[in-house]
């Protein structure tokens, strides 16, 4: 399917349907974004497999923001079908993120609004997202394009110690998790960002659709 580009006079950020060799720029745009500093648990599960995964299984919910010539934002998103629930096709937005030099200029709104109107052509009913508690900004932006709250729930971590038989061994893993903070430990964020790896986004997705349950039919 193909998706027509969107650049009014007013602007020179065009907003288009993501493409293969978008995947490196939308890469290091999200590692930009997600700091261990700011958003630790972004910082954890961001990697290069989750654009490839969310560009191999739904290219049609990939969307980009560019600038002249550079990939200044971007959405992520997928749809799962779910027979026996009022809706029956849910879209999922995973991942969202703006340069920072291009924020406060209602760019995330425009990829929104595209990826939603991208979704309900192909007959999402409804669109499900998930955050941390405390991000507010992220929070903020939701509420914004008409979310509202369903459900709370938790991401935990617990750290493991290593064995005695192995605390004289080197262990970069461990290091990198010790100089990393905790999840709880980082400042509340003011970029529009949701958390996870897609593995896992998909199996609190399925959760959230079954306990999901709609007003009415129409």
């Amino acid at each position: 399917m193909s998706l027509k580009s969107d650049s009014g006079r007013k602007s020179s950020i065009t907003i288009r349907q993501m493409e293969i060799d978008d995947i490196a720029a939308v890469y290091h745009l999200g590692e930009k974004l997600f700091t261990t500093e700011e958003f630790p648990m972004l910082y954890r599960t961001w990697d290069p497999y989750e654009v490839a995964d969310s560009f191999a299984s739904d290219s049609d919910y990939c969307l980009v923001a560019e600038a002249k010539g550079e990939i200044v934002g971007f959405i992520l998103a997928t749809t799962i079908q779910k027979e026996g629930t009022a809706w029956k096709k849910y879209g999922y937005l995973s991942w969202i993120g703006i340069d920072e030099a291009f924020q406060g200029k209602n760019l995330g709104h425009r990829l929104y609004r595209r990826l939603e109107e991208r979704l309900q052509e192909d007959g999402v009913r409804m669109i499900i997202a998930d955050t941390e508690g405390d991000n507010v900004g992220a929070i903020a932006f939701f509420k914004a394009m008409g979310f509202s709250l369903r459900s709370q729930h938790l991401w935990l971590a617990k750290t493991l110690l290593r064995r005695a038989k192995e605390a004289t061994k080197p262990d970069r893993a461990l290091a990198a998790t010790a100089e990393s903070p905790e999840p709880w430990q980082g400042k509340t964020g003011k970029r529009p960002t949701i958390p996870s790896s897609s593995s896992l986004r998909r199996k609190v997705f399925r959760k959230l659709a079954d306990k999901t349950v709609p007003d009415t039919e129409s």
